[in-house]
């Protein structure tokens, strides 16, 4: 039996909280009709940081327990995150005790129990024993670089290898002589990460994004063939072209990120002796022009699917502002608007975007009407895209969900 999985840290909102409900329970609905008599693939919910407070809060906690009433779901926790937020299960193992597990650490050496865990089951029926890290989010503003550090880490003490990918404030991780005064220093753990790979043998990549890179200052020089240098990254990471970056992405099992999921495709076309191949699920999720996220994950979805990964875009959350009215871009301006952007990129056969129609609901508001290319869809519809394998030939095995 395979499993999903999906790791959420930032904080939870109400919003989409229930729709992963919703989606849930259209899987298992479908799974129900499609696969009588068999017993669902195990959805596994590993949480950490302030989604934790989503396990505190009555209205989420009600929508916690609707979820844990499905079929095969399962919650592990940050036992240590969790303790830290003085947040209590208790309410949720009055009801399901045997689906809550909480990872504490036993000492400051075993610090890394929540991630082991998590290494553990993602790679559990891959290929290989390789987990990645997407990083976006600047360190020490942002804890998420922490968790990057902490699951690659947990990783090469699994003997798996590992890939680190930067991009947008994500960059940062590589800058030089950081010198936290009282949290750990991320330069120097990414150091660490490359010198314990080598001890042991194992694979280890750790790139950041040209582009991220290069606006933030960090590329110094262009030999003109796609190596880039710095005099202020460290020097395990290397500044490679987002086709690089993508390469590696499509052959990572399992790619993880501050939210992220690793989804078992249903496909049609796989035997037991097929390959496993990547597709991969972008969910943009904030709204546009104040932050990169928009711009970088469609960037991404587009560089994937230049490559040939299915790759499929959708909308929700504050991320459907994107399609909304008409977006004037200023005079003179050589950048594109979203609209533009997406009309521009609609044309690749591996790339197809979808917006959530009920996010549309919730605020009163409505698509562009000249974004009748971007597919409407409901909780089903984005059931299906999570759940099911994109390509004609349904030879799609796992599918990358990453949160922008």
């Amino acid at each position: 039996m395979t499993a999903h999985m999906l790791l959420l840290s930032t904080v939870l909102t109400q919003e989409r909280l229930s729709w992963i409900e919703e989606t849930l329970k259209y899987h298992y609905q479908e799974s129900q009709v499609t696969k009588s008599g068999n017993t669902p693939a195990d959805f596994t919910f590993f949480l950490t940081g302030d989604a934790l407070f989503s396990l505190g809060e009555t209205e989420s906690l009600n929508t916690w327990l609707s979820i844990l009433a499905l079929p095969q779901i399962n919650l592990i926790c940050d036992g240590d995150a969790r303790s830290i937020r003085g947040i209590s299960l208790t309410r949720l193992k009055e009801r399901y005790l045997n689906q809550i597990h909480d990872c504490i650490s036993d000492s400051p050496d075993d610090a890394k129990s929540f991630w082991k865990t998590l290494v553990t089951q993602s790679i559990e029926g891959a290929d290989s024993a390789h987990i990645g890290w997407l990083q976006l989010s600047s360190p020490y503003m942002f804890p998420s670089a922490g968790y990057g550090i902490q699951c690659l880490s947990a990783a090469l003490d699994l003997d798996c290898g590992i890939t680190l990918c930067a991009c947008l404030d994500g960059c940062h991780i590589g800058h030089t002589s950081q010198n936290p005064r009282d949290t750990e220093n991320i330069g120097a753990a990414v150091e660490k990460l490359g010198k314990l790979a080598a001890e042991k043998s194992l694979p280890c990549t750790l790139l950041s994004d040209k582009d991220s890179a290069s606006a933030r200052g960090y590329v110094s020089w262009d030999d003109g063939l796609g190596t880039f240098g710095s005099l202020c990254m460290i020097k395990p990471v290397h500044t490679r072209n987002s086709d690089v970056i993508v390469r590696h992405i499509g052959t990572i099992p399992v790619l993880l990120s501050e939210n992220a999921g690793s989804i078992q495709c249903s496909s049609s076309g796989l035997t037991d002796n097929s390959p496993q191949s990547i597709s991969v699920v972008i969910l943009i999720t904030h709204s546009p022009y104040t932050t990169e996220h928009t711009y970088g994950g469609i960037a991404l979805a587009a560089a994937c699917a230049h490559q040939g990964i299915p790759t499929r875009v959708v909308f929700l959350e504050e991320g459907i502002l994107a399609l909304t009215g008409e977006h004037r871009v200023p005079a003179g301006s050589e950048m594109y608007s979203i609209p533009e952007l997406i009309t521009h990129l609609s044309r690749n056969e591996n790339l197809r975007f979808s917006a959530l129609n009920t996010t549309f609901y919730m605020r009163g508001i409505s698509k562009h009407g000249t974004l009748a290319y971007i597919k409407d869809i409901d909780f089903s519809g984005l059931s299906s895209i999570l759940f099911n394998c994109p390509d004609a030939s349904g030879t799609c095995s796992r599918q990358h969900i990453l949160f922008f």
